[in-house]
């Protein structure tokens, strides 16, 4: 026997069944968050506050990832110099997964795992600001491209996608001990808003700088 339908094709409870879905991702996804940031609010202020120090001495915030997270680097790096909100002054961020030209040319070449290390040490400086997005385990690409920002003096920022296993150095590290990939990705743009918000709330209060230090870059 053909089970009833309703005129808008839906079995019975069918409704219920996804309204039910909906609410256990959101109930999962709202614990995840308040973990998350439980465990790591100290740290979020904290680099939010190191980021506005460079930000204010004319650095400038390289971002970089691959596969999904090539993605976040580039909506991220937009938010910076496109600022949505009145009052927020554009800042200098640099997604590393835009230039095809550039992509292509290291890829194709003899040293794949060099394609952001080697944007990192012809266009980083030492008052810079490298923030990577991390699978776990961590590519060769992403953790030599941190090891290439760390030797010129930057800031590191580090957002995993998974717990912490040592493979990934840098002065902030983030870890999302989540193994749904899209709840980590929630928790990572989660994240870089609130540094973003945090690194203007410093700035403006403390009087944006109006040009590079002297000897800000290297």
């Amino acid at each position: 026997m053909i089970a009833h339908q309703h005129h808008d094709g839906e079995r019975p409870g069918g409704h219920d069944a996804a309204r039910a879905l909906v609410r256990e991702r959101f109930a999962h996804s709202m614990r995840a968050s308040e973990s998350f940031f439980e465990r790591h609010a100290p740290e979020v202020a904290a680099c939010a506050s190191a980021m506005a120090d460079r930000f204010f001495d004319g650095g400038t915030l390289l971002i970089f990832g691959s596969g999904l997270r090539a993605t976040d680097a580039q909506h991220n790096s937009v938010e910076y110099v496109h600022p949505a909100l009145p009052g927020c002054r554009a800042l200098p961020a640099l997604s590393l997964t835009t230039d095809s030209a550039t992509l292509t040319g290291i890829l194709l070449g003899g040293d794949r795992d060099s394609v952001f290390s080697h944007q990192l040490a012809v266009l980083g400086g030492g008052g810079d600001i490298a923030l990577a997005f991390a699978d776990l385990p961590a590519s060769a690409a992403v953790t030599r491209g941190l090891e290439a920002a760390r030797q010129k003096g930057m800031l590191t920022i580090a957002l995993l996608d998974g717990p912490d296993d040592g493979s990934v150095a840098a002065d902030h590290v983030f870890e999302v001990d989540e193994p749904h990939p899209l709840v980590a990705q929630e928790l990572h743009l989660a994240t870089y808003h609130i540094l973003w918000e945090l690194v203007h709330i410093i700035l403006n209060h403390r009087g944006i700088g109006t040009a590079p230090a002297a000897g800000g870059r290297s």
